[in-house]
């Protein structure tokens, strides 16, 4: 009798587990499901600057490309909550092959936007200038990469 209600035990605790595990993973985003997004790279330092327009929780992930990374050559790198009240979020990337996707908040689901496009224009030195919105235009959240601009050493002239 004691080993039935031991099994008893045993069974509920593994299936409280089972079920926490479960709606923990539910809400972890995973942006190495977003296929379609498009990678930008270059071969010296980054910044990039993001905003989003008002009405969603939005978080930015940054994946570098590696040979031996877990998520089809992607380690995420770095990962940053976009402010839904306009104020640009900031950082610096290294030299390499980047897969930058928006992923926003639904219910206790983090999800890939539909659109993404890629405005970049090498005349004003942009890496990469992305766009992701819901099923196209208009651009929820924009994501600018430049490369970094050295200050001028003390004594030359402001660039």
């Amino acid at each position: 009798m004691k080993i039935l209600k031991a099994a008893t035990c045993f069974s509920i605790a593994a299936a409280i587990a089972a079920l926490t595990a479960a709606s923990a993973s539910a809400q972890e985003a995973r942006p190495w499901l977003c296929r379609d997004k498009p990678v930008f790279s270059y071969n010296h330092a980054m910044e990039y600057q993001v905003t989003a327009l008002p009405g969603r929780q939005w978080r930015m992930f940054f994946m570098q490309y590696s040979p031996d990374a877990a998520h089809d050559g992607f380690d995420i790198v770095d990962t940053r909550p976009v402010s839904s009240g306009g104020a640009p979020v900031s950082g610096n990337l290294a030299t390499g092959q980047y897969f930058a996707v928006a992923l926003y908040r639904e219910g206790g689901h983090w999800i890939c936007p539909d659109y993404t496009h890629d405005d970049r224009n090498s005349r004003l030195g942009e890496v990469s200038n992305l766009c992701y919105g819901d099923d196209g235009p208009p651009c929820l959240v924009k994501l600018r990469v430049m490369p970094v601009q050295h200050a001028a050493p003390p004594g030359a002239p402001a660039q």
